[in-house]
């Protein structure tokens, strides 16, 4: 491309909300501005955000973004994180606080899920199979998913139930604020296993709503994540201009096409808040029983086979603030660069997990600790369970692979990614600037939408690796014999979680 072109982009999560101008021509940031996200927790297992409040956030760092820039911006692109609903009126206003991903109130829904006579993995075999065969997954038991929250509303809240005009995903609901258009993406409806996915399309299911007594005109359109859903209107196309809306994605596959690991079975790792490992396929599949599953992607036609797993970088952040440390990175970097091992065992189960065990009660702790045991060790010994249960999921997932791009927020530390290229045995490739992964992931989105590349493999062909760190032989050697104790901790105390979580 001859000309440059700029978009600005809004990367929404838990943690922090991000807006970064992009040029599409190496996908640079030329302008980022953050806050930390504000997420509130009303009761034990609750997770909510405030909707107006968020959009207030959106406007802010965009006007903020855009001061002293002097090029024009060809378009406006969102991504947030996944698997939450925000009630909405006609006029698209908010009806209730939106109800985010981390949220359990749901748990155990839809009821009928679980009960019968012949089950599989705590499944009604009947009601598994459907699923499956329609949408290419199932609800987990833990209530996170957007079908499980949109019945507990329907039975807790029937009065805003009942005054609802559109159910909207995070992302959804601030492209309606913007444009004033209610639109979803096709990873964002896969996702809410109320989708017929089996044409490597979304198409909202009329018998799984029919199930559940979901009415279809109270889902939005579905549109790929590189169409144009409106365009800015009302007041804030006074600071954006009138400029193109794109669908764009949820964070994790907008993370995923920001990893560059786009070619088929190509795996990336991305560490945040959450961690995962992903590659994009063309045939849809699923491992009932290890819980990884394929959701349509932010590349039309493709799929995401993922395995997600609850915390990893908030895992290091409790830490950092139980030992005094919040934000302070590059001591806890020298603290476990000055050791190479630790006999700890840190088990990073800490809000439950979704694969490879679908277990809610599961928690975490650290073993072997004692008297002697330094901050280093208890630093090192965090990476390491984090590392340790991505080694868990990665064959799952990988198949054949000779390496494997890193990303996220984790990816700063270079001890976190020799560590894991040590867990796994393979080499880590750190793509540039690993924390800007969403952003990096909605400019390919926009330029592909806006015809500056014909595809997303070769717009991600103009990302770049900053460094690759290469597996340590005896590392790996040691590595591999505490993963088998990793293994039997949690066959071994199993029960014993779910005697101290379940709910009565």
């Amino acid at each position: 491309m001859s000309e440059d072109k700029y978009v600005i982009a809004f990367d929404v999560g838990t943690t922090s909300t991000k807006c970064g101008i992009i040029s599409l021509k190496d996908f640079e940031v030329r302008k980022l501005v953050s806050t930390k996200s504000i997420v509130n927790y009303p009761k034990k297992g609750w997770a909510e955000q405030d909707a107006n409040k968020l959009w207030e956030t959106i406007v802010d760092l965009g006007r903020t973004a855009l001061e002293d820039f002097k090029f024009t911006i060809s378009g406006l692109v969102f991504d947030a994180h996944m698997a939450g609903v925000i009630p909405v009126d006609a006029s698209g206003e908010p009806l209730r606080n939106a109800i985010i991903w981390l949220d359990e109130r749901a748990s155990g829904l839809p009821e009928d899920l679980w009960k019968g006579v012949i089950k599989l993995q705590g499944y009604s075999i009947l009601k598994l199979l459907k699923f499956l065969r329609i949408t290419g997954g199932a609800p987990s038991k833990t209530g996170k998913d957007v079908i499980s929250k949109i019945i507990w509303i329907a039975q807790n809240e029937r009065d805003i139930f009942s005054k609802t005009y559109k159910l909207l995903d995070i992302k959804g609901f601030l492209i309606s604020k913007a444009s004033g258009v209610f639109v979803t993406s096709h990873d964002e409806a896969s996702l809410s296993w109320l989708a017929d996915t089996r044409t490597a399309r979304a198409i909202w299911s009329d018998e799984i709503l029919r199930d559940y007594k979901i009415d279809r005109n109270l889902l939005p359109e579905i549109k790929k994540s590189t169409d144009i859903a409106g365009y800015v209107k009302g007041e804030v196309a006074k600071l954006f201009g009138e400029i193109p809306v794109f669908v764009g994605a949820g964070d994790l596959t907008a993370s995923a096409v920001g990893s560059g690991a786009v070619k088929e079975g190509e795996p990336h790792i991305y560490i945040g808040t959450s961690d995962w490992v992903a590659s994009h396929i063309s045939k849809r599949k699923v491992d009932v029983f290890h819980y990884v599953g394929s959701i349509l992607s932010a590349i039309p036609g493709k799929y995401l086979y993922v395995a997600e797993q609850e915390v990893a970088g908030g895992a290091i952040e409790w830490v950092m603030r139980l030992l005094g440390m919040e934000r302070n990175y590059e001591e806890v970097e020298k603290l476990v660069k000055s050791i190479d091992k630790t006999s700890l065992l840190f088990l990073p189960w800490l809000y439950g997990e979704r694969s490879p065990i679908d277990d809610p009660t599961v928690r975490g702790g650290i073993l072997n600790i004692s008297l002697e045991s330094s901050k280093a060790e208890i630093l090192r010994a965090v990476m390491e369970g984090v590392a340790l249960n991505i080694k868990w999921v990665f064959p799952l997932v990988a198949k054949d692979v000779k390496e494997v791009n890193i990303v996220g927020g984790g990816a700063l530390f270079d001890s976190w990614c020799q560590i894991v290229a040590d867990s796994i045995g393979l080499p880590v490739k750190r793509v540039k600037r690993p924390e800007l992964t969403g952003l990096r992931g909605l400019g390919a989105i926009a330029s592909v939408g806006l015809g500056v590349y014909n595809s997303f493999e070769e717009a991600c062909s103009k990302f770049e690796i900053d460094k690759v760190f290469m597996p340590d032989s005896n590392n790996s050697l040691r590595l591999n014999k505490k993963f088998r104790e990793f293994i039997n901790v949690y066959k071994r105390l199993k029960k014993t979680y779910r005697s101290l979580n379940s709910r009565p």
